[in-house]
């Protein structure tokens, strides 16, 4: 038995290591021999190792993290990350206050107060959200159940971890007055953690802070239901390396709001409602070796948005309207001259109205699901200066020059979206479900990327080290999708194969700028640095692999895991894409029996060589990293938990990091990517009642 497992974990380490074969497999979550759930989710364990959420969704095939630093997790999904994927958390569409994403939705749920994150599987239907070019993710957080009787009943939950790497310790705690009509809850939680580590040294600054604290009530009865939930996040001092500056706070409210109603004929209504309002002050000399006073920078910026949604589902159908609106500024400051401003963004809007219908329905052995999307996408900005335009010289020329061509630019653009997507399902035998997609997606220019006037790095956290410059007369993208795989499931084993195409028209990327004006300046503020990129429609394409399996092979051990791969590439150059994930493979051992378990697992990462050359991306090697974990319940209600992360304090770089902006780090050279964090043992527990 012993050589039996040691060799099937040998042979994914192995296979997973080589970047000639592309193997992908996915978590699959299977009860019996039932196959695997749409969106697949993914339960939220109590861990301690990280206060990241973001840490879990790399759990999920096909998924993975941009980290730009401690608290700043960027959803990828096959290759495509950022605006591309439609993030939601607890159904809401979180708008970053920050233009580099340092405040990134995943940010807004910390991972002692996660309940579940799961994806859209391949296609996303119409019905999740607007813009899913990229793939929907959802993030709940944990609230408690409704009761069985008339009689209040108080329920919560309490999770505590430690983790010695960064001395990172985090909490969480939840109350709820709950019976079968009502229910009250107040939840919040504390992460704090000091610089973390590697083999080599720290990586500066990555210290931490965040607090958040809710508070909602709901209603249910046969046939309605309603929910109104308050959110109040505060993230206090935070390293961003891989970013210009760090966040001195990033704090703000939302709200949401839901409503459901089910009819006699079955048919359901269901409304939701939600608000934001956040604010963000960065700066890049509070954490960092100090600055010249010319050089020292501050930036003030700020959202406000919200969202409306309807739908009405009946016999298989579903019509739906949604709206959301978002309102963006950022100014950058000089607190060593009062008279230094520049307004990089203001007021810039993004407003989305949309339509969609959706039918499920059976095709002879055939489970289809159909739907059809319309969005009108609504863009403006006000216009721009800044106090440089008074500099002496060529300086202030080209500022002005800048300024005046944004500000006489044609800033209010419409984009008239249209999606339609097809999912197809099919047995082939009890065991073995056909699953296949196929569909047209669209996405409108970002803010950053429309109205970024002059070359800066406020680019929703490319964390690529160049200078940008916005394009108002972006294209929408288009993206073609296909998708075919199968779901293997037997009682003892499981496997879930899918393979995929997108072919992008219009995909915006950075590409060489040939604004002269916008080079010169940027040489002028950046000496050395290399031509700032701006922002243009390019064609590209995305394929590969990823897959979930399981193996039982005693009443007692399984194996699990999941293999992905993707690769980026233009179709009008022979570049690739930039910070695409490398061929990464997650396989554990585990050991089960009543009140305790044990994993060892293995997370093998190969190299990443196909790299793009006009973002100036290096290569990374490929790693491998052990984890141990342990669970013990004492109880039913409480949970112990301990585990090692990267037990042999493996030194290494993740290919999704950022590259390292802070001057005279003793450990990291400015400009070498940013290394993947140390050994770290941790404990935990988690209290429910």
């Amino acid at each position: 038995m012993k050589r039996t497992l040691t060799s099937l974990l040998c042979l994914a380490v192995v296979s997973s290591a080589q970047a000639d074969h592309p193997i992908q497999l996915p978590t699959i979550s299977v009860d019996g021999v039932a196959g695997e759930a749409t969106p697949l989710t993914l339960p939220a364990v109590p861990t301690a190792a990280t206060p990241d959420a973001g840490e879990l969704l790399k759990q999920l095939p096909g998924a993975n993290i941009n980290r730009n630093g401690p608290l700043t997790s960027i959803a990828q999904y096959r290759g495509l990350f950022g605006d591309r994927v439609n993030v939601l958390v607890d159904g809401m569409k979180i708008s970053p206050a920050c233009p580099n994403s340092m405040d990134t939705p995943l940010s807004y749920i910390p991972a002692t107060r996660l309940d579940t994150i799961s994806l859209y599987r391949g296609i996303a239907p119409v019905s999740s959200g607007m813009e899913t070019i990229g793939g929907t993710i959802l993030a709940r957080s944990k609230k408690p159940e409704f009761g069985n009787s008339q009689d209040f009943e108080f329920h919560g939950n309490a999770r505590a971890g430690y983790a010695e790497n960064g001395d990172t310790y985090n909490t969480s705690i939840l109350a709820g007055l709950t019976n079968e009509n009502h229910r009250f809850h107040l939840g919040g939680s504390i992460d704090r953690g000091d610089d973390l580590e590697f083999d080599g040294g720290e990586i500066l600054p990555t210290e931490h802070e965040r607090d958040t604290f809710g508070g909602g009530y709901a209603f249910q009865n046969g046939s309605q239901s309603a929910a109104l939930h308050a959110e109040h996040h505060d993230t206090g001092v935070t390293g961003t390396p891989a970013l210009p500056m760090d966040i001195i706070y990033a704090k703000g409210d939302h709200y949401t709001g839901n409503f459901k109603n089910t009819f006699t004929n079955g048919g359901e209504f269901s409304a939701k409602i939600s608000y934001q309002k956040a604010d963000h002050l960065m700066n890049n000399y509070s954490l960092r070796p100090p600055h010249s006073m010319m050089m020292r920078r501050f930036a003030l910026t700020d959202v406000k948005s919200n969202g409306l949604g309807i739908a009405y589902a009946v016999s298989g159908w579903t019509f739906g309207a949604d709206a959301d609106r978002a309102d963006h500024n950022a100014d950058v400051f000089n607190p060593g001259n009062p008279m230094f401003f520049v307004n990089t963004y203001n007021n810039a809007e993004r407003n989305r109205y949309s339509l969609f219908t959706e039918k499920k329905f059976t095709a002879g052995t055939w489970e289809v699901e159909a739907g059809l999307r319309y969005t009108s996408v609504k863009m403006d900005a006000d216009k721009v200066t800044t106090s440089m335009v008074m500099a002496p010289g060529m300086m202030g020329a080209n500022f002005t020059t800048l300024r005046d061509n944004f500000n006489n630019s044609d800033r209010s653009q419409d984009e008239n979206l249209v999606d339609v997507a097809l999912n197809f399902s099919r047995p082939l035998s009890s065991q073995l479900d056909l699953v296949a997609g196929f569909a047209r997606k669209e996405r409108a220019a970002s803010y950053q990327e429309r109205y970024l006037w002059v070359p800066l790095e406020a680019t929703a956290g490319l964390a690529d080290g160049n200078n940008y410059m916005g394009n108002v007369d972006l294209d929408p993208e288009t993206a073609y999708q296909i998708e075919l795989g199968f779901d293997w499931h037997r009682p003892r084993v499981g496997l879930s194969p899918h393979i995929f195409y997108h072919r992008i028209n219009d995909y915006i990327q950075g590409t060489p700028s040939t604004n002269m004006v916008a080079n010169m300046l940027s040489g002028m503020m950046a000496p050395g640095k290399p031509a700032p990129l701006q922002f243009n429609n390019v064609d590209a394409e995305l394929y590969g692999i990823d897959a979930n399996w399981f193996v039982a092979v005693t009443h007692n051990i399984q194996l699990d895991g999941t293999i992905s791969y993707v690769r980026g590439e233009r179709r009008d150059t022979s570049d690739n894409l930039y910070r695409i994930a490398p061929l990464t493979a997650r396989t554990k051992i585990s050991y089960h029996q009543t009140n305790w378990h044990a994993g060892f697992e293995a997370v093998t990462v190969a190299k990443q060589n196909q790299i793009s050359d006009e973002n100036h991306e290096k290569k990374t090697g490929g790693y491998a990293i052990f984890n141990l974990s342990a669970n013990y319940q004492p109880t039913n209600r409480i949970t112990l938990q301990a585990g090692v992360n990267n037990l042999f304090d493996r030194e290494y770089q993740d290919h999704l990091g950022g590259y390292n902006r802070v001057s005279n780090n003793p450990n990291i050279a400015k400009g070498e990517r940013l290394p993947g964090l140390g050994r770290s043992v941790y404990i935990g527990m988690n209290i429910d009642w």
